[in-house]
């Protein structure tokens, strides 16, 4: 019997592999799995936006590579 499952996708922003991708996870509790899922998102349009608020540019440019 399954009493913890801990998933980390990822996230929006700040990718730790070098994919910019938003990263999410459909979790079926039925069949217990986890499909790991990605998604393009404007990266380009979010930097523009970090950038005309002042940020700071290793953020605006972590977006694109990560760390």
């Amino acid at each position: 019997e399954l009493e913890r499952l801990i998933v980390n996708p990822g996230s929006v922003g700040q990718p730790r592999d070098g994919d910019p991708r938003a990263a999410y996870a459909m979790i079926d509790m039925e069949a217990l799995t986890v499909e790991h899922r990605r998604v393009a998102y404007p990266v380009e349009q979010t930097q523009a936006k970090m950038m005309e608020h002042g940020l700071p540019m290793r953020l605006v440019m972590r977006l694109s590579h990560g760390w």
